[in-house]
Formats: C-alpha cells, sequence, structure tokens
C-alpha cells in the first residue's frame, strides 16, 4: 500500500439494508460490513477463500445485489469504477436522482421497465431511457469488460465461492 492508500476509505450501500465500508489507515485495511444473510455469507466466504485483502479477491459476476455491491467495491479499491452516469439527477421531467434509480438496480430492477415502475424514471418524455439502460448494464456487467488487467480467471462466477447452506 502507497502513502496515497492512507487515510482512505471507501464504502458501497444499499440504503437501508446492506453496508461494506473499507478504511485504508495503515497497513492493514479495515473491512466493515453488515447486512442481509447473503451479505454476511458472500463476504465471509470470500474471506476465506481468497483471505483479507479485497482487491486481490476476484470479482464477482452475479446479480444479486450482494454480488453488485461487492463487484462495486473491489473496482473501486482498484480504481477501475468508472460509473456511466455522474450528473445528481439523470430523469430532468420526474425529478429522480441518479443515487434513486442506483439503489432500485442494485434492489433487483434489472429492466429499464422495472426502473420505470420503481423509480417514475422515463415515464414521461423518455429521453434518460438510454441513460437508465447504461446504468442497468455497467452494474449487471460490472465494467468487467474495462477492468484493466484482469484476465477471465480472476473473474469469479458465482460457484466460485460457497454458497448459502440449504436447511
Amino acid at each position: 500500500m502507497s502513502a496515497s492508500d492512507e487515510n482512505r476509505k471507501f464504502s458501497v450501500d444499499l440504503d437501508g439494508r446492506d453496508h461494506i465500508e473499507v478504511r485504508m489507515d495503515g497497513v492493514t485495511p479495515k473491512v466493515q460490513f453488515r447486512g442481509c444473510t447473503e451479505l454476511m455469507e458472500l463476504m465471509q466466504g470470500m474471506r476465506k477463500s481468497f483471505g483479507v485483502d479485497l482487491q486481490a479477491w476476484p470479482v464477482p459476476r452475479g446479480a444479486s445485489h450482494s454480488e453488485i455491491l461487492l463487484r462495486e467495491l473491489i473496482l473501486k479499491l482498484r480504481g477501475e469504477w468508472k460509473y456511466p452516469y455522474q450528473a445528481a439527477e439523470v430523469c430532468h421531467c420526474r425529478n429522480v436522482p441518479c443515487h434513486t434509480i442506483d439503489q432500485a438496480i442494485v434492489a433487483g430492477a434489472h429492466t429499464t421497465e422495472v426502473v420505470s415502475r420503481q423509480t417514475s424514471a422515463s415515464t414521461a418524455c423518455g429521453t434518460c431511457r438510454p441513460d437508465v439502460q447504461k446504468m442497468i448494464q455497467y452494474r449487471l456487467q460490472g465494467g468487467l469488460e474495462e477492468a484493466s488487467g484482469q484476465r477471465p480467471a480472476e473473474r469469479a462466477e458465482p460457484g466460485d465461492w460457497p454458497q448459502k447452506k440449504s436447511a
């Protein structure tokens, strides 16, 4: 870790539900996470399988909210997170913020129609629909095509880590 890594904080959230935070304030990054059983099991399984250095973990490719959040965090830690929409508001007709649309996507709205139903974005003039589609595509594909230096073997498929135990 370089001196520039010190005192940096990275976090990802599904508002009111799941949270992962990494603080780079010394030699060993400090990782905190809380949330649903799926997220807890994913984080514990990845830590057990791949160690404590999140930057060295394979990038999850799944579409579950837990995998989407972890993918974002890993790519942020590597400096490879390039979200396609930077403005605060996506839908100007309905005044729908980017954060609202993004949270809906993370929570499972994986088509423009579902995003529209859940957020009202793209239900008036529709000019923001391509932006919503880009946001969905980036979240589901995780920027893996753009991740620098990542070989296919480093991309984790859902079966690559311990799964939930069935009762």
